[in-house]
């Protein structure tokens, strides 16, 4: 099962850093799709630097300017399904995910054609968070979960694993 993680960045330079060595500690066979908008701070120099130390595992998709997170997603969907990935995880850049939690996905994804994360299902499980931001998360997904009816504990969670076949079944084109 080829399996890659796509990640969103503007100006995650020192986040990305940090994120990318956690992920292939927790999830060495795992690809990594960084997909940068430009970011003044050198987040896409830094990939490519990291990407050294782990040949044919970390790779740059340079976008040329910040143009939403939503679009910098579908992308990099395309671009992953475009390589014949088997299993394409998503994560934010911010640390907001522990990379830890990425092998339990992958076992997930085998039984489900969708498998997301939550920060909130034990507790809270958010790192590198100020309370306000904490606040406002947890908010948003209370009202999420009342005005649609959905029984996730946090639909706004960015951490989600997808079977390929189900991510095509999407019309990514609207967010290009």
């Amino acid at each position: 099962m080829r399996a890659v993680v796509v990640v969103p960045t503007y100006n995650e330079r020192e986040n990305i850093c940090n994120l990318i060595p956690a992920i292939q500690q927790c999830t060495p066979d795992l690809h990594i799709l960084v997909v940068d908008d430009n970011s003044p701070d050198g987040t896409g120099a830094a990939v490519l630097e990291l990407a050294r130390g782990y040949p044919g595992k970390v790779s740059l998709l340079a976008r040329p300017a910040k143009d939403g997170l939503a679009r910098a997603y579908a992308a990099g969907f395309q671009e992953v399904l475009r390589r014949g990935y088997d299993v394409v995880l998503q994560m934010d850049a911010d640390l907001s995910h522990d990379p830890a939690y990425l092998p339990a996905f992958l076992e997930r994804i085998v039984e489900f054609d969708l498998v997301l994360g939550s920060r909130y299902s034990c507790g809270v499980n958010v790192v590198n968070w100020d309370f306000k931001r904490l606040i406002l998360s947890k908010l948003a997904s209370i009202y999420v979960r009342w005005v649609t009816g959905m029984p996730f504990t946090d639909p706004t969670s960015a951490l989600k694993c997808w079977r390929s076949e189900t991510l095509r079944k999407i019309d990514l084109k609207p967010h290009l």
